[in-house]
């Protein structure tokens, strides 16, 4: 996996320029775990079956694409457990630097809660619906969210 982010890092470095950078995770699904390579993206939050709540911080974070000469070390993966009934969440940076009027930023890890329907789909259209509440109206920022869930036995 972590040759895919070699790949794209050089990729990117031949379109962006100065300052320029992109975060990212890859994640590769297998029986009870995902593997991660992240590149300076928010680390998604593992939602255990049981509601236990975990984010999935890589122990050695790696820059974002676009910086690796700054760091040529490779950007190492991490495993991370995904069984029966878990749920992990990826989002961008947008979802939890969204303030409401008083500045405080949006909970997300208090909110998580709303993703445990039976419905994922329903889980993530009812966090964006308490996303814009919270900001009291249009979001500023990207906010994209993925929920993968693996039904239980």
């Amino acid at each position: 996996m972590a040759d895919i982010g070699e790949r794209l890092e050089a990729s990117l470095a031949r379109h962006l320029g100065g300052e320029q950078f992109v975060t990212a995770i890859i994640a590769e699904i297998h029986e009870s775990e995902i593997t991660l390579v992240n590149f300076g993206h928010p680390a998604p939050l593992l939602i255990l079956d049981d509601g236990t709540l975990h984010p999935a911080d890589p122990p050695d974070p790696g820059l974002p694409l676009g910086l690796g000469a700054l760091e040529p070390a490779a950007v190492k993966a991490h495993r991370v457990p995904f069984g029966s009934g878990d749920r992990i969440l990826f989002f961008t940076d947008g979802v939890i630097e969204a303030r409401d009027k008083g500045g405080e930023f949006y909970p997300l890890e208090e909110r998580v809660w709303l993703l445990r329907r039976d419905d994922p789909q329903a889980g993530l259209d009812a966090l964006r619906a308490d996303l814009v509440q919270h900001t009291g109206g249009p979001l500023l920022d990207d906010a994209a969210m993925l929920l993968l869930h693996r039904p239980g036995d």
